[in-house]
Parts: C-alpha cells; structure tokens; sequence
C-alpha cells in the first residue's frame, strides 16, 4: 500500500571494510535459536503485520475495481508523473511482468495513458489521467487512515525506530545475498528498488 511522501531519508553510510559497527560487536539476535517461536521471528511478524494491511485497504479498492498491484501504480504516478516501465516497477517494487498487465489494465480503464518521448519514440513515458488522480485523491485518506491506526499507541520516536530498523532489515537481506542459492524474481526485483534508493540518497 502507497503511503503519503515519507520525510528525507539520511543519507546511508557504509562502515568501511574493516571497521565494525556497534550491530557487528552486540547483534541483536543470537547466531543460534534453541526453539522456534514464531513471536519472535523478524520474518513472520513483518508477513504478518504487512498482509492485514494489505487485507484492510484491498476491502476498500474493491469499489473501485481495482487491486493492490493497480493501486500502487496510481499513487506512484500521482506522487511522480511521467515515468518509464522501468521507473514504475523500481518505484512500486514490481516485477515488470505483473506491473504490464496492471498498465494495460488501468490504461483501458482511463486512468492512466502512454506517451512517446520527445528525445526518444521508443521511450514510453506513462502519466495519470485525471480519472486516476481522482481516485488516488478518494483513496489516500483512507490509506493513511489504515496507516495511523497501525501504529496507535507507538510514539513517534519508536515510530522512526521501526521505519528505520525496517530499512535496514530490507537493506541486510538485499545487500547481502551472496549465499543465496536462486537470485529469483523477487530479489531481483528488490535489487532494483535498492538501486534507486541508492541513486535518491545520493542526490539528496
């Protein structure tokens, strides 16, 4: 689920090879787990907490007859307008074969239209229609609504905490995965939203 335009992110700072950073010396976890308590798995609470979510704001985009995929697309375009297929799927995180057919689909609808570079006619540009601004404008309270009422009872320090702990849980695993067996799909994919998290924190 799309989200109103975070605060900057400070720019990430790579320790150097051989300096050890405070996680290094005390890791929060230990290198072996006696049992197997879901409650207090990194991997299953995250899944768990990002598929209701995801369950209560897909209630709400069924009167629209659109889904989750569609949706990010749409508030992509409306907070970046003009973006290649490219830019779409590292800015939403989506393989480029699902995020095609959620274009065509939002392109047949109205909501969104194509658009040839003027620099370059193979480069295709997609933007928002009005139609689709519109719904994005009709969804967006209540998206944050769900977002608000997630973190009720979390104070605004611990709230910075967690978004910064979830950074850097999704940098860990995309950063380092040279021990993966597959880089499948997904990974790939997240390797490109990184490259542009990269690109954005140096420009800032």
């Amino acid at each position: 689920m799309s989200k109103p335009v975070p605060p900057s992110r400070a720019p990430r700072v790579r320790p150097a090879a051989n300096e050890e950073t405070p996680a290094t010396k005390n890791p929060p976890l230990p290198a072996e787990r006696p049992d197997h308590d879901l409650d207090h798995s990194v991997g299953y609470l995250l899944n768990r907490a990002a598929s209701i979510i995801a369950a209560r704001f897909s209630d709400d985009l069924k009167a629209y007859n659109i889904n989750l995929q569609t949706w990010r697309v749409l508030a992509a375009l409306r907070h970046e307008d003009h973006q290649t297929l490219s830019d779409l799927a590292s800015h939403t995180g989506s393989e480029l074969s699902y995020l095609s057919r959620a274009v065509s689909a939002l392109e047949a609808k109205g909501f969104i239209q194509r658009s040839e570079s003027p620099s370059d006619r193979r480069n295709i540009h997609l933007s928002i229609t009005k139609a689709g601004a519109a719904i994005v404008a009709e969804l967006a309270p209540r998206a944050w609504e769900i977002e608000r009422m997630s973190t009720k009872g979390v104070t605004a320090n611990e709230l910075a905490i967690t978004l910064k702990t979830l950074r850097a849980i999704f940098s860990n695993l995309v950063d380092n995965c040279d021990d993966a067996l597959v880089v499948n799909r997904k990974l790939t994919v997240a390797r490109r939203v990184r490259r542009r998290e990269a690109r954005d924190e140096a420009s800032e």
